[in-house]
């Protein structure tokens, strides 16, 4: 089955007009970047030694990567001549629907795997960024359940136990990785689902789970041990030695607390407990900017991701009845202009974000960060959601530029 399943991944790709080399180039200087959960030195040995015929798993995550790369909605062309939009819909429609079926397949036939478990996650963003973030958290629910009998959950707290060989730490680092990918993306996609009020699968233990390994460490040439990969936990926010893959699990663990929170059910506890998160989340943001140096890179994902949580919790506060009283006294009104405020402020965010990929540099127009038409489409609602916005001067500026960044990202809208 193996093999008749590699021949059949292999007419797919075929059929995109790619090569396996342009693939596995086009992700790794892409989507990888804000995401980097796959080894690029084991993907890559795995090319090399493809004379036997690869796992169901791999086969599968190789059509994935496929699937991601040809999608325009992620800043990628096919590289095949396609000039009529529908019909390119059409395909990737196609595409997507193969590689969601064998993905089904191999899952019913074999053991989880982190090779498969990484297919699934790519496909989850694949959804997401094209829209369909129910679909894609349906996916990601699945991933996590096959993480968790993988026990991928275990992989940093069991890392000591392991062999110390290059190899065994290369491998334990990667399905670890994946296991925070899965932590970060189901959080980014339950902020768009349309039942917000659903249970996670995954869980982010406490503020000491350790960060994931940036890839710069393990893809370096230098044989690497357990000893030589920082442990730095993810509350750790002010840390210097914070990577962008760091800091989007330090992203996600926040807006996890954002929705801990929501469920609390006094509700004087939760607006005092939300008032310090906004306070975290905007001195995390400002530091995101400064590390960023208003450069379009790497860390667009998690500044994107950071932002959308703001938006999620003062949209919860002012979603609250209007005549409640908080524990000190304020009324409900008073929480609801500083969130308006906070939300303009949050808006501009989502501007200067803008303004980066209107005059982007050449190395990093390759690839859209998934999040990046939702916080559009988030600045877009609070515009439209003012009575009189059509008379503030600004907020007709933003609302043009906010759209014209939709339509010309080719995304959602």
């Amino acid at each position: 089955m193996e093999a008749n399943l590699y021949s059949q991944v292999l007419d797919l790709i075929r059929g995109t007009g790619q090569f396996v080399d342009d693939i596995s180039a086009r992700y790794f200087q892409g989507i990888h970047r804000y995401m980097p959960f796959i080894s690029r030195r084991r993907f890559e040995s795995g090319l090399t030694t493809l004379g036997a015929t690869p796992s169901a798993g791999y086969s599968v995550l190789l059509l994935s990567l496929c699937l991601i790369t040809s999608s325009p909605k992620l800043g990628w062309g096919t590289g095949c001549s396609r000039p009529a939009k529908d019909s390119r819909l059409v395909y990737g429609r196609s595409l997507h629907l193969a590689t969601k079926s064998l993905f089904a397949q191999v899952q019913g036939c074999y053991p989880p795997s982190v090779p498969l478990i990484q297919a699934g996650l790519l496909l989850a963003m694949y959804e997401y960024a094209h829209g369909q973030p129910d679909d894609a958290f349906v996916s990601i629910a699945v991933c996590a359940r096959m993480g968790y009998a993988a026990r991928l959950h275990l992989c940093k707290q069991a890392s000591t136990d392991k062999d110390n060989n290059s190899d065994s730490v290369l491998g334990s680092e990667e399905a670890a990785n994946t296991w925070w990918g899965l932590i970060i993306c189901e959080r980014a996609f339950i902020c768009e689902v349309t039942v917000p009020e659903q249970p996670l699968v995954t869980a982010i233990t406490s503020g000491d789970a350790k960060l994931p390994t940036e890839p710069a460490l393990l893809e370096q040439n230098d044989l690497i041990s357990f000893d030589s990969i920082p442990c730095i936990p993810v509350s750790y926010l002010s840390s210097p030695d914070v990577g962008s893959f760091g800091r989007t699990a330090q992203a996600a663990w926040l807006l996890d607390k954002i929705l801990k929170v929501f469920q609390d059910q006094s509700f004087a506890s939760r607006l005092i407990q939300l008032q310090a998160l906004d306070g975290t989340l905007q001195k995390f943001l400002g530091a995101l900017f400064e590390q960023s140096n208003g450069k379009r890179g790497i860390l667009c994902e998690v500044i994107g991701i950071t932002i959308k949580a703001i938006f999620t919790l003062h949209w919860h506060i002012l979603s609250q009845p209007p005549l409640a009283i908080s524990e000190s006294g304020q009324f409900i009104e008073e929480w609801c202009q500083r969130s308006h405020v906070a939300l303009d402020a949050a808006t501009k965010m989502v501007l200067d974000v803008v303004e980066v990929h209107e005059n982007p540099d050449s190395c990093s127009a390759l690839c859209v960060a998934p999040s990046y038409p939702y916080i559009n489409q988030a600045a877009l609602r609070h515009i439209h959601g003012k009575s009189a916005w059509e008379e503030e001067g600004w907020l007709q500026d933003a609302e043009t530029r906010l759209r014209r960044s939709l339509s010309l990202t080719d995304t959602i809208s």
